[in-house]
């Protein structure tokens, strides 16, 4: 996995290239986003760090570079405090998510690993077929399994058969990727958040997750997704078999001082990532949708 650092500040650059090389990826850096752009060119990454303010051309003016290419490259762009809009500008410009500065190892390298196991089994659903499907519906029931989160999200892509543009379906298969690691973890294992950052930092997250598995009012569990598809949008429906959480306490997306201490940040993330996203119930349900049309996107 190829991985750009794009950072104009010498010690965060220094600090994230130590770092990647520690974790034995391979990576390039830039100093500022021209430069970066550059090297995004000719070196393809699959995954971009880019600070936002930066000279010559800030992370804000890079990310739209990358997605007016439809890229499916993953973009992470990195804030301090102070820099909240500008955060929240990137992720309506098509970055994947953000890391708040100064960036831990504990925050960057899980991040890493867990698009690199989605990077490695994504499928690529064939787009030269004849013909077109004007509306289908299905529901899939999967078991409680962490690991196998990126297949079930290719299996739910392949049998969804809608066709995106690449740095569309990079959001689709990121998005559906958190809520449905939320389904597992928070729902049917019932991991809290504060269990989960614990887990993390000493490394035994999967420890975590099979010591909940073989407890008896956990391991039968499973979710179950409904889809919708006609020619216009493509719609999820994921259901945990756990207590559900407060939905209507999530704070609002819109409020800049959120963005860099908000707990849930999959869920946050996830907003940016699909058209519509929709809680009910208590917590242990949502719906997501994504316009297919761009003149149906109601964002």
């Amino acid at each position: 996995m190829k991985v750009l650092i794009v950072e104009d500040d010498k010690s965060s650059r220094l600090y994230l290239e130590n770092l990647l090389e520690l974790n034995h990826y391979e990576f390039r850096s830039a100093s500022n986003g021209i430069e970066g752009l550059n090297i995004y060119e000719e070196y393809q990454p699959q995954i971009v760090i880019t600070d936002i303010q930066m000279p010559i051309m800030d992370g804000l003016e890079m990310v739209e570079a990358i997605r007016d290419r439809q890229s499916d490259t993953i973009i992470i762009i990195t804030t301090a405090f102070g820099s909240e809009n500008y955060a929240i500008q990137a992720l309506h410009l098509g970055a994947n998510n953000y890391l708040k500065k100064p960036i831990a190892g504990t925050d960057l390298i899980p991040l890493l690993r867990k698009y690199q196991t989605i990077l490695e089994s994504k499928f690529k659903t064939p787009t030269n077929l004849p013909g077109k499907i004007v509306f289908r519906k299905f529901t899939m029931q999967f078991k409680t399994d962490l690991n196998a989160v990126p297949s079930i999200v290719d299996r739910i892509l392949v049998e969804s058969t809608c066709l995106f543009e690449n740095n569309e379906r990079i959001n689709v298969e990121l998005g559906l990727v958190e809520l449905i690691t939320n389904a597992f973890e928070h729902g049917n294992l019932e991991i809290r958040f504060d269990e989960k950052i614990k887990a993390l930092n000493e490394n035994r997250l999967e420890e975590l997750y099979q010591t909940r598995l073989s407890q008896p009012e956990y391991q039968n569990r499973s979710i179950e997704i409904d889809f919708v598809s006609d020619c216009q949008s493509c719609e999820w429906t994921i259901r945990d078999q756990g207590k559900g959480f407060n939905w209507k306490a999530l704070p609002n997306p819109t409020e800049e001082e959120n963005i860099l201490e908000l707990g849930g940040r999959g869920i946050f993330i996830t907003g940016f990532l699909f058209d519509e996203i929709e809680y009910s119930g208590n917590g242990n349900q949502v719906r997501v949708k994504k316009y297919l049309d761009p003149l149906y996107n109601q964002k």
